[in-house]
């Protein structure tokens, strides 16, 4: 079966809409649609040169200045504080941690704004599960040592369920009154798949893994064509199995197979191994995997100002950066102030193709191809019910992952999960539930200027008229969902993941988009290829390596510049308290 996989978008605990029910026991209004999370116009705030004209207020040297308090950004602190280092600071734009990872919450529940599960990572990962172990997920291991999951954080069944012909079927594929010839296209895929599991080139390596850089290149011709292309190459016609694999594509990576580079489509179902072929699971949280970014953070001790620590700064917009001399111009958006930093290394973990607009003219030397669109961004609408009931439905019972089978491919959307499913392990629990909806905005035709179009579609649309999208998607699955509707979030990625398209990943771009840049190296989600969790981590701890690398053992060892940086803190709080 296809499992939901990580998408990286993000919000924010927000506000309630104030709804309720009258003292007659009747609802008062229909609740109001209501944007919530990521702030384009602060993003856009990179485009005005205004910020480069006002006064620096304060000076300030650190060891480590990581840009972004995503996935990437997390993980980097994390890797930076194994190392024995302290002398660090971490910039996040927005008033809270977790990029497209970041939670929300409703007054029945938290919920995801985005990136909602993690699968336990293979045993080549082994990074990543020192991790997992730091943060309290891994209880102990097996005889034979696997990993054992703390059960709290393992989504319980029923897992999926699709809605097709007007009721709900166990798991993803559309097997309803298959035909044979069908169902032999289904088994031929699966067979060509398990050829390709496990396999390894003459050096060792895994023809698919995590991270994608670490897979061997042996089919790294399949990059240069799209996923489409090898169905039609592997004879492949079935509407069927043709909607089950560009369901996966749109849900991994916010495009159409079509779109879609078809090694990146065969690593969906063979970069952690063929699910049929290994022992895994589903890692969920109800806030999505916000809580396991607040996890990362708790470990790696970053802490505000308030908190008497100071290497968490949110609200901070770093709008320039001279990678030579290691500074960066930082803007406190609530204070209204600007700091000089100084840093030895700087790990730039937000989007790559935002780089060019912090360093001087000409430095990037991928701007040109950044601007020309050779780095896509997947656009998506998120968005959170509240309801006075979970959905029920014929058929099926409800499940963690709920998908609609949609065969115009103008129309689809990916269903929702349901933020409160593990709590049917409370058998007292509230009836009530809180949904995630979500979909990606996948242009008909392919390229920069039709993904830009989607986007701009999706930031100039207004809540009323998205709140409305929505409701009407998910009527089709639940015809009465309206009546109990309490609330409704909507939550816009104009830039959500990056779009693993035909040449991306073994083209040569991702490597030049990883190079280091004097003292500044990038490791935010993209520069992987693929919108996973397992790339940002990557990316985050080999940049952190890199940074560790090139300190001396005076700045490793945190002493004089953590006093610096105590000082300008002090320094700052004082003048704003005047």
């Amino acid at each position: 079966m296809v499992s939901r996989r990580d998408l990286l978008i993000g919000s924010a605990l927000a506000p309630a809409l104030a709804c309720r029910e009258s003292a007659e026991g009747q609802r008062a209004a229909a609740p109001s649609p209501r944007f919530i999370g990521q702030s384009p116009e602060r993003g856009h705030l990179l485009r005005s040169a205004e910020l480069l004209d006002s006064p620096i207020d304060a000076r300030e040297r650190v060891a480590v200045a990581i840009v972004g308090g995503g996935v990437a950004g997390m993980s980097a602190a994390w890797r930076l504080r194994k190392a024995g280092l302290d002398d660090l600071a971490l910039f996040e734009l927005e008033p809270w941690i977790g990029g497209t990872a970041a939670s929300g919450a409703l007054p029945r529940s938290p919920h995801p704004m985005g990136a909602h599960y993690l699968p336990t990572p293979p045993r080549e990962c082994v990074e990543l599960h020192e991790l997992l172990e730091d943060i309290g997920l891994v209880v102990g291991r097996s005889h034979d040592g696997s990993l054992e999951y703390a059960s709290t954080a393992i989504c319980p069944a029923p897992l999926e369920r699709h809605h097709y012909a007007n009721q709900w079927f166990p798991g993803l594929y559309p097997e309803h009154e298959q035909r044979p010839e069908e169902a032999e296209q289904l088994a031929r895929f699966w067979e060509t798949l398990a050829a390709l599991d496990g396999r390894r080139d003459g050096a060792g390596r895994l023809l698919f893994r995590l991270p994608q850089r670490r897979s061997a290149a042996t089919l790294a011709e399949l990059d240069r064509m799209s996923m489409a292309a090898w169905l039609d190459e592997q004879g492949l016609d079935s509407w069927r199995l043709r909607w089950f694999v560009d369901y996966a594509c749109r849900d991994d990576y916010g495009c159409a197979a079509a779109q879609t580079s078809a090694w990146a489509g065969l690593h969906h179902f063979l970069g952690r191994g063929l699910a049929q072929n290994r022992e895994g699971q589903l890692l969920t949280f109800p806030g999505g995997n916000g809580e396991l970014v607040a996890k990362i953070r708790d470990h790696a001790r970053l802490g505000t100002a308030a908190d008497g620590d100071g290497s968490l700064r949110r609200d901070h917009l770093v709008y320039a950066i001279d990678p030579e001399r290691g500074e960066l111009r930082v803007r406190d958006l609530v204070a209204g102030r600007s700091t000089l930093v100084t840093a030895e290394r700087i790990l730039w973990a937000a989007p790559r193709y935002l780089l060019p607009h912090v360093l001087p003219h000409a430095r990037d030397p991928i701007a040109t191809e950044l601007a020309a669109g050779a780095m896509s961004y997947a656009p998506w609408l998120v968005a959170n019910l509240e309801l006075d009931a979970a959905p029920g439905g014929l058929g099926a019972p409800l499940c963690w992952d709920n998908v609609p089978i949609i065969e115009d491919p103008r129309a689809r959307n990916l269903g929702y999960v349901v933020a409160t499913h593990a709590e049917q392990r409370d058998r007292g629990s509230d009836p009530a539930a809180v949904i995630t909806y979500y979909e990606p905005l996948v242009p008909e035709e392919d390229g920069p200027e039709a993904v830009a179009r989607a986007r701009a579609r999706l930031l100039a649309g207004d809540a009323r008229d998205w709140g409305e999208h929505v409701l009407a998607a998910m009527a089709r699955m639940h015809p009465a969902l309206r009546e109990e509707l309490r609330h409704l979030h909507l939550h816009r990625w104009g830039h959500a993941m990056i779009r693993p398209t035909p040449g991306l990943l073994f083209g040569g771009l991702l490597e030049r988009a990883r190079a280091p840049i004097a003292r500044l190296r990038a490791c935010g989600t993209d520069v992987g290829g693929l919108p996973l969790f397992e790339e940002a981590f990557y990316a985050a701890i080999e940049a952190a390596d890199w940074a560790v690398a090139g300190l001396s053992g005076a700045e490793r060892s945190s002493g004089s510049h953590s006093q610096a940086r105590s000082k300008t803190l002090t320094e700052t709080s004082s003048s704003r308290s005047r």
